[in-house]
């Protein structure tokens, strides 16, 4: 499920942003190992995708159940309303050249960052449909197949916790600005089973020796 949404937030990146390619993308925590990954790598600008949070979404989940859609003819079946997952990843661009007077790295990892906010906010809630191939596509449930996931981009209060983050991803810190984004995504659950419709009910009642009627309803 979680894949998923990794795998989504990157097409939809890939398709939206100029000149961004696939090995420019990665969603490993940013630490010392993906420096030297960037720095390895000579130039170029990367984008680093972390999920920082996993919530449930409790706006949305109610105990209620979906249903009425036959799963077989005549055969309605009902299912409980899924539950949602909040996704939180922090997005950080990330240049293989250092500032000179020649290169202005800096610049240009504000640039992609600009770039990134442009494609998120043009493309709304991500639509897995719209961005992956058939292939993709097929190995998923039709839950997620056919709906869209909702984004919440850039907060009001931003990331509250960027200091701790960035004090975890070893030395030396590097403070970098982010573009936060929720994804939030259901979790599927296995297609129910289809029930019998119960159309009629016979009643048959009899009386007992010792004690009230007893009343049997037997549904056909």
């Amino acid at each position: 499920m979680i894949d998923l949404v990794d795998l989504v937030l990157r097409q939809t990146l890939l398709a939206r942003v100029p000149g961004l390619g696939n090995a420019q993308v990665g969603f490993q925590p940013p630490d010392e190992t993906w420096r030297s990954q960037v720095g390895g790598a000579g130039q170029g600008v990367f984008l680093n995708c972390c999920l920082v949070d996993l919530r449930e979404d409790r706006r949305l989940r109610q105990g209620a159940r979906e249903g009425g859609v036959p799963v077989v003819e005549g055969a309605p079946a009902h299912r409980r309303t899924p539950v949602r997952v909040r996704c939180l990843y922090l997005l950080s661009a990330w240049n293989g050249a250092r500032d000179s007077p020649q290169v202005a790295a800096t610049e240009q990892e504000h640039a992609l960052l600009g770039e990134v906010i442009g494609a998120l906010v043009a493309a709304g809630p991500l639509v897995p449909v719209a961005v992956l191939t058939p292939q993709q596509l097929a190995g998923l449930p039709v839950s997620l197949r056919e709906g869209t996931l909702p984004v919440e981009l850039l907060p009001v209060d931003g990331f509250t916790k960027l200091a701790e983050f960035w004090g975890t991803m070893g030395r030396p810190a590097a403070w970098k600005p982010v573009v936060p984004i929720t994804v939030t995504v259901p979790v599927p659950e296995p297609e129910p089973a289809a029930g019998r419709v119960v159309r009629s009910v016979t009643a048959a009642y009899s009386l007992l020796s010792d004690g009230p009627a007893e009343i049997r309803l037997t549904p056909s």
